[in-house]
């Protein structure tokens, strides 16, 4: 679906230093632009893949990664590139998204999984993306950047330490996106329509995907990464044009059915929402149950919990606060190579430091002109942490203080004061008798509001289901936790 711009402008890529090339788009027939052979797209993949595990993380459960394997390998053997080393997997984010990388990467999120109604609307999903691989959507689109943005660096530019924080920053307020033109989009659709179709699944699984996408564009759902409507164009206008394909399609279609109980009885028990055990912000204040930590947050300032680092930018979002984990054996060694690199100096010595921490404060200069900032190293549970807070010359000053606070309330925090840290969990209940969804929350209450339950069931609250259905309701989680995946400091 998408790949980021800031990993796609850092490839160097030998295609450039050719003629531009077109080649034949395989799902079409219809030539396009394309600087990249298929080994080349394969390895794009692989590199990208590498950034998915790191920054987003895989969701730990061997069962479901194998059914989604299973599943989209099928559909992919039915697409026009089935000699592609297809690969499918879930990404352990509680939003609702799907994408896809060249060369045959296929990545759902748990998220997503949690609230498809069926095996069949998964594979439209995941039709969907194979659609954008088969028809060499991403590498079109790289090569249309090379040639508009040759030579232009994309995110924050600043010293080998720190610049990762640029690339955080983009995921904090949403991953920087390669965008599908609408026309690459009604392509990728009308594949996915054409795989589950081939595959043998009704076609009108695609409308019911549209139909939740348009419920999760006012339910929002909190994770790392943005939901489906921030990265396709407007679901209700592609289920519109979806309908009219039904009607060119054959009679009969549909031998697989939807397979909606197998698929339940695979996400029973999948977690929901952001997991708390990777970390959680409550009241203001970002807890680590795992490493055992805890860390206030910059007053008004928005945090994201990356796998990698916490993130916080202020409302203007022309600032950045960010704890990660250091690679250096002691506070004093990770501060010694951080002033090591070229183009950071020493301001000065930071006076709100963390307890028993190393910490000053920087200018460093950035293709985009120069930042100033604050660093400090602290050690904890034999681990180092980095908190590092920067932002232009001219605004630092308003922010500091704010930097300063957050840097010195790093501190241990135990099981007692974190509290329990139970993830949500999808619980598929059968029905014996027929009933509303409403009444099902009164009979077996969630703990989530209903209106979440409703989105997870692509139901309204008061939608009845007949006796013997099986309905999905949201058991465990943590009581009081702004969520996992963002927060706001107080």
């Amino acid at each position: 679906m998408r790949i980021s711009r800031a990993a796609a402008a850092s490839l160097a890529l030998p295609a450039l230093l050719v003629a531009i090339a077109c080649s034949t788009n395989p799902a079409t027939g219809h030539k396009q632009l394309n600087l990249y052979s298929q080994d080349q797209e394969i390895a794009l993949g692989q590199q990208y893949h590498q950034q998915v595990v790191q920054q987003i993380g895989l969701y730990e459960d061997r069962d479901l990664q194998a059914y989604v394997e299973r599943l989209g390998r099928e559909l992919a053997a039915r697409s026009e590139r089935p000699d592609l080393p297809w690969h499918f997997t879930v990404v352990d984010d509680a939003s609702v998204n799907a994408f896809a990388l060249p060369g045959g990467y296929i990545y759902v999120t748990r998220g997503l999984v949690d609230h498809m109604g069926s095996e069949a609307e998964l594979a439209g999903v995941m039709g969907h993306e194979i659609g954008h691989v088969a028809a060499r959507h991403s590498v079109n689109q790289l090569s249309k950047q090379q040639l508009t943005q040759l030579g232009l660096t994309v995110g924050m530019i600043l010293s080998p330490g720190a610049q990762r924080y640029g690339d955080l920053a983009n995921l904090a307020g949403g991953l920087l996106f390669l965008k599908f033109s609408r026309d690459d989009e009604r392509q990728a659709d009308d594949l996915g329509l054409r795989y589950i179709s081939r595959s043998g699944y009704p076609p009108q699984a695609m409308g019911n995907v549209f139909t939740l996408l348009s419920r999760v564009s006012r339910v929002e759902q909190g994770g790392r990464l943005p939901n489906w409507l921030a990265t396709h164009p407007d679901p209700e206008e592609r289920l519109k044009i979806m309908q009219t394909r039904y009607a060119e399609l054959p009679a009969g279609l549909g031998s697989e059915g939807y397979r909606r109980e197998p698929f339940l009885q695979k996400i029973d028990g999948v977690i929901y929402g952001p997991d708390p055990r990777q970390g959680f912000f409550r009241n203001g204040v970002f807890f680590h149950p795992e490493l055992g930590f805890s860390i206030e947050s910059p007053r008004g300032w928005k945090g994201v919990n990356q796998k990698e680092a916490v993130v916080w930018q202020p409302r203007n979002k022309d600032g950045i606060f960010g704890l990660t984990l250091a690679n250096a054996r002691s506070p004093r060694a990770a501060a010694d190579e951080f002033f090591g690199q070229q183009g950071v100096s020493l301001v000065g010595q930071w006076p709100l430091q963390p307890n028993g921490g190393v910490g000053a404060q920087f200018q460093a200069n950035t293709q985009q002109g120069p930042v100033v900032g604050a660093v400090a190293f602290v050690e904890h549970g034999g681990r180092i942490y980095e908190l590092l807070g920067y932002s232009g010359q001219g605004s630092f000053r308003a922010y500091a203080d704010e930097i300063g606070r957050a840097m010195q309330s790093f501190r241990p925090a135990g099981a007692r004061e974190i509290g329990r840290v139970d993830p949500w969990r999808v619980d598929v209940v059968p029905i014996q008798s027929a009933m509303t969804l409403r009444e099902l929350d009164r009979r077996y209450p969630s703990t989530v509001p209903i209106e979440k339950v409703a989105l997870l069931n692509n139901a309204d609250p008061d939608t009845r289901f007949a006796a013997g259905d099986s309905i999905k309701r949201v058991v465990g989680g943590v009581p009081g936790a702004d969520g996992g995946g963002t927060g706001s400091g107080r």
